[in-house]
């Protein structure tokens, strides 16, 4: 797609998605997202006394209370995004004078009946700042990834349906406007960079027939594994695509051979760096005793079920610490409305015909497979039902949702772009209601 036209579609979802991030980053108060003050405890841990970020001392407790809570007990994850905003929040407190260290307010005590894990007594208002310039500058930093996203997720559109130009605006369109994706958007976790990284890598391996990408790939993989473990699917869904290509391109079998070994030598540069580095090393194999456990519940039909249900609520609306959610009769509409949606966008996108269909539609199921089994390992360890595991299938899901929605929509200019405008105003509306109607009333913002 040309630059001009590229610039063109990606403008409206960009700015939407822009806006909408930016009133969850002003209404959700700081430290109130997924285990962000451990996270914010590591990334201090590398701008303080530069070096990678470790879980000590041993955090013991209960992990809500403020001593687990404020401690480095995130700490066991790789650390790449920690490196990233730790060097980020550096060079912002050398500009600015703001201390590196973060001041956290005091512990709600009532945590457990409000589901406000602390007290903001310095921010009442929604345009009033509690947060310095060093958390600042790492959540834009975040902010930014996620709009990385947005657009990761309008090329995933172009390479599915590259007849249709409206298809990736739409689905930029979708995604911006999507209420979990925004709120984890503008928060401090690995998930946005594990996610980005993702989200690209998707990308790259959807250019079927083309070799010389195993290479990219194999430093997007080893950058997103540097990030979080779990994302050790990616690595073997590229690997698996790499073999469905030996099979379908014989003319180009010297080739793939090639870039496999240079693959090879990328991932095994990336395992060696984990092996001889400690701390790097201990995380690692620190993350994968935890996913190689069994939760003895796992057995029951209610684990599963019980699983199915804040999976779907929690890729809808749940924020805060997964306890600030909507009706779930609100999450399995919206659930209804993407999976059918998509449906019809997958069955729109193969009677259309792409070039390589048949391999573009292995890649989508191998990569769908990868992330679902990595998401059914990591409950099978732990109860985790969270949505953020899952986000790497976003671009593929808002890309098949666009499919389908102009899919019923007359061929012609207009309607599209109408479509287009009503989806960005029902997105304002939906999020300025979920805004109003229960974020600010859960932490006691006003005007």
């Amino acid at each position: 797609m040309p630059g001009k036209r590229w610039l063109l579609l990606a403008t409206p979802p960009s700015i939407l998605y822009l806006v909408l991030v930016t009133l969850y980053f002003l209404a959700i108060p700081l430290g109130e997202s997924p285990d962000e003050p451990g996270h914010l405890q590591c990334i201090q841990q590398v701008a303080l006394y530069h070096r990678l970020p470790i879980v000590e001392p041993k955090p013991q407790g209960e992990w809500w209370k403020p001593g687990v809570t404020l401690s480095g007990r995130m700490c066991y994850h790789m650390p790449l995004y920690y490196v990233g905003a730790g060097l980020l929040q550096k060079a912002i407190s050398h500009v600015t004078g703001s201390p590196v260290a973060v001041d956290f307010p005091a512990y709600n005590e009532a945590f457990g009946e409000t589901g406000v894990m602390f007290l903001h007594p310095n921010k009442q208002r929604l345009l009033q700042r509690e947060e310095p310039d060093v958390v600042l500058g790492v959540r834009i930093f975040s902010v930014l990834l996620g709009l990385g996203i947005v657009w990761a997720t309008m090329a995933t559109a172009h390479r599915l349906f590259p007849q249709f130009s409206m298809i990736p605006l739409v689905a930029g369109v979708w995604v911006a406007g999507w209420p979990q994706f925004l709120f984890l958007s503008r928060a401090i976790s690995n998930d946005v960079l594990a996610t980005a990284l993702a989200s690209i890598t998707l990308v790259v391996l959807l250019r079927v027939g083309k070799p010389a990408r195993y290479l990219a790939l194999a430093v997007l993989s080893s950058l997103a594994v540097l990030t979080k473990v779990t994302m050790l699917f990616v690595a073997g869904a590229i690997m698996a695509v790499w073999v469905l290509e030996f099979v379908r391109f014989p003319l180009q079998r010297r080739a793939l051979v090639r870039s496999a070994a240079a693959m090879l030598i990328v991932w095994a540069a990336t395992a060696t760096l984990v092996h001889l580095t400690p701390t790097i090393r201990a995380n690692f194999w620190s993350s994968a005793r935890t996913f190689s456990a069994i939760n003895e519940r796992v057995f029951q039909i209610e684990y599963w079920m019980e699983v199915g249900r804040l999976t779907l609520s929690s890729g809808w609306v749940r924020f805060g610490w997964m306890n600030v959610a909507a009706p779930d009769a609100t999450a399995y509409l919206w659930w209804s409305t993407v999976l059918g949606l998509s449906l019809l966008g997958f069955v729109c996108w193969w009677r259309s015909a792409p070039p390589e269909r048949n391999l573009l539609a292995m890649v989508l199921l191998v990569w769908f497979l990868g992330a679902m089994a990595s998401y059914v390992r990591i409950n099978t360890a732990v109860f985790q039902p969270q949505f953020r595991f899952l986000q790497s299938l976003l671009p593929i899901l808002s890309a098949l949702v666009a499919g389908g929605l102009l899919c019923i929509m007359p061929q012609r200019l207009r309607p599209q772009v109408l479509l287009c405008g009503a989806l960005i105003v029902i997105a304002v509306i939906i999020n300025g209601v979920i805004i109003w109607g229960i974020v600010m009333p859960r932490y006691g913002l006003s005007i």
